[in-house]
């Protein structure tokens, strides 16, 4: 639900710069809340006090605390609405000569982006257009192309030339040929930004393997089974014994010859049972030293 004690559009300053604004989103929001009635001549006995007050408080909340003071006595939103009226009616004859002003000044070179020129033109336009002064197409085309910056002329005479054959016939068809540009001198200075013949440096995260596992390595997603280092599991194999540190499970270590990494020499040792058969062992390497021929009991 709207918060009734907030405005609802920008409110009316005391100097009344944007009071035709104003009117244009009073009416606009009268008509929406059956409101229009209140200002307009219409008999006060048709209206009930509640829709007056309504309306009353909605003109008050949308102007400046000095014009509510100013008006307290008024009673009635026809009242105050004729007041704000005859005070700020006539604005415009206020605004011309500073527009006038502005148009004289305006120009393409102080502006960074076409699109800040664009909103200026565009907004100065409808003001003058208000006060009286009409502005064509003509005009703003040609006082775009007159504010050209020196370091564009050729630019600028080309769109002249265009201008003249009546291929540009609108300011909106200027501006968007001016942000073409303006995107395409973009492009060549963030190509130009690094030195000629070095390539583009990588991003710091380009060569990082997402999700912990690397791409190039081969059994992508598949654990370990003989993990090494502090971070090895420990726990007991199928005959009770333990799995040791960074080794496979039901596996003893010979403690001779064996260095702290693992890598000491891999001596085959006797069977104990000479009875077995090694037959029995088939093409299964063994899971300790890697050949084929015995178990890894027997290794």
């Amino acid at each position: 639900m709207a918060d009734p004690t907030r405005s609802e559009f920008d409110i009316l300053d005391s100097e009344g710069l944007e009071y035709h604004r104003w009117v244009s989103d009073v009416e606009t929001a009268f008509v929406a809340k059956d409101y229009t009635a209140t200002i307009t001549d219409s008999k006060d006995d048709e209206l009930s006090n509640k829709v007056k007050a309504n309306a009353l408080m909605f003109l008050r909340r949308h102007i400046d605390p000095s014009l509510c003071w100013e008006y307290l006595q008024l009673k009635t939103p026809k009242e105050l609405w004729d007041a704000l009226k005859g005070r700020f009616g006539n604005i415009h004859d206020t605004l011309l000569p500073e527009l006038i002003v502005q148009w004289n000044e305006i120009r393409l070179l102080d502006y960074k982006r076409v699109n800040d020129f664009n909103k200026d033109m565009l907004r100065l336009k409808a003001r003058l257009n208000f006060c009286g002064k009409e502005l064509t197409e003509d005009d703003m085309i040609q006082k775009t192309l007159s504010t050209f910056p020196t370091s564009a002329i050729i630019l600028a005479n080309q769109y002249r030339l265009e201008y003249d054959n009546k291929r540009i016939t609108t300011f909106n068809k200027l501006i968007k040929l001016l942000q073409v540009v303006e995107r395409h001198n973009e492009v060549l200075l963030n190509n130009n930004a690094r030195p000629v013949g070095t390539k583009k440096i990588p991003e710091a995260n380009y060569g990082k393997v997402k999700g912990g596992k690397n791409p190039n390595a081969k059994g992508v997603g598949r654990a370990d089974p003989y993990p090494r280092g502090n971070n090895a599991p420990r726990g007991k194999g199928h005959g009770g014994r333990d799995m040791g540190r960074g080794g496979p499970p039901n596996v003893w270590r010979r403690d001779d010859g064996a260095g702290p990494s693992g890598h000491g020499n891999k001596v085959q040792r006797e069977p104990k049972n000479p009875s077995v058969k090694q037959n029995r062992v088939g093409n299964e390497p063994c899971y300790r030293c890697g050949v084929i021929g015995h178990w890894y009991k027997n290794c």
